[in-house]
């Protein structure tokens, strides 16, 4: 289905996935860029009475370039219909704990304090 320029025409290309896909966000993610490192994009989770965190799986490579008390630069992301504070943050890596059991069984959870909005600084 290539038209005369020789690109495909992807208008005419019909969609063969039996459920449809959605691309808005479900949960929210943060994006952490390293120095000298690639783009984190990590979910966060609801799963403490002392607040949320990063999941994050055990081996990755975010785990050996982080440590406790590391000031972090985040992007906070919500989904659309979210309701919080989305955007620039400086943050600190408060602790690094091993996920023992449930879904998550293998991760870590990463907590981290925001400290200031990076437009405050």
């Amino acid at each position: 289905m290539k038209n005369s320029s020789g690109a495909v025409d992807l208008s005419q290309v019909r969609d063969r996935r039996s459920r449809y896909r959605s691309t808005g966000l479900s949960n929210p993610m943060v994006e952490i860029r390293l120095p000298g490192g690639p783009l984190y994009q990590l979910k966060v989770r609801d799963l403490s009475h002392e607040g949320a965190g990063i999941v994050v799986r055990s081996d990755s490579n975010f785990l050996k370039r982080i440590q406790i008390g590391h000031r972090l630069n985040v992007r906070l992301i919500l989904p659309v219909n979210y309701k919080g504070p989305s955007g620039d943050y400086r943050s600190r890596v408060e602790h690094i704990t091993e996920i023992a059991d449930g879904p998550y069984n293998g991760h870590v959870i990463v907590g981290i304090s925001i400290l200031a909005g990076v437009d405050s600084l």
